[in-house]
């Protein structure tokens, strides 16, 4: 687990998700463009929570290894996506969400 320290405050989410979200907002500093991005996270009390971030050209996130008795929160599907809007030359709109993206992919083939 990694805790995410930004402006406001802290979050504490797993290690591979932390690493995607600074990738990305590392990429869009680059790029001088922002977003925002909806990961899983881990509230005070121990339940699972979702949290919103804009990141980008003015990103100020620090990821710190975070102990936890929790097991390691991991979101695949999250975790790839923000990969793929990190990479060179993506074609995935900032602010699109997963669910915008996978509908954009199917619908560019013919049936």
């Amino acid at each position: 687990m990694k805790r995410i320290f930004h402006p406001g405050g802290s979050v504490i989410t797993g290690s591979d998700l932390a690493d995607a979200v600074l990738l990305y907002a590392e990429a869009l500093c680059n790029r001088r463009q922002v977003d925002v991005v909806d990961i899983p996270v881990m509230g005070d009390d121990g339940l699972l929570l979702r949290a919103q971030f804009l990141i980008g050209s003015a990103s100020q996130l620090v990821s710190v290894t975070a102990d936890s008795l929790s097991p390691e929160l991991i979101e695949p599907e999250t975790t790839d996506f923000l990969h793929r809007k990190a990479q060179t030359g993506a074609m995935i709109p900032a602010a699109w969400t997963r669910e915008e993206s996978a509908a954009a992919q199917f619908d560019d083939f013919d049936y």
